[in-house]
């Protein structure tokens, strides 16, 4: 069994592993970094730390309402680096057995080689994001 959080970006929810979750915060004042990546928001003053903060909905590709307004920041550490990435709500930590996860059948889906697959928990679908793999893709553009 794994542990894994689940969270909601615009209307879909998402999971990442707990072993890779610090904190969940409020938004913060985000001061932007010009001439940065395009999914890179800026960075925020975590306790003294600096975090960049990325919108995961740019990488994706899902289209975001230009009036969303973002409530939290989840500061996670991937590969011994922090790092920030706007949420809506955090949901809960669920227990998966990764051998149980749905993959996709189509490998022109957006989500093909960012996901480990979907987690299916009652009337729930929740994308199980494989953010190493993502952020790892993209900071090699």
């Amino acid at each position: 069994m794994e542990d894994v959080l689940s969270f909601k970006i615009v209307d879909q929810e998402y999971a990442l592993p707990v072993e890779n979750i610090e904190s969940v915060v409020d938004k913060a004042d985000v001061t932007p970094v010009p001439n940065s990546k395009y999914f890179l928001v800026g960075l925020i003053n975590l306790r003294g730390r600096i975090v960049p903060v990325i919108e995961l909905t740019k990488i994706l590709g899902i289209d975001v309402p230009d009036d969303h307004i973002y409530e939290n920041i989840l500061v996670l550490k991937i590969n011994e680096e922090e790092i920030g990435m706007y949420v809506d709500d955090v949901e809960n930590v669920l227990s998966i057995d990764p051998t149980k996860l749905e993959k996709f059948q189509s490998k022109e889906s957006v989500y093909s080689d960012k996901v480990k697959g979907v987690i299916k928990i009652e009337n729930r679908l929740i994308v199980y994001l494989d953010l190493e793999s993502i952020l790892e893709a993209e900071f090699k553009k």
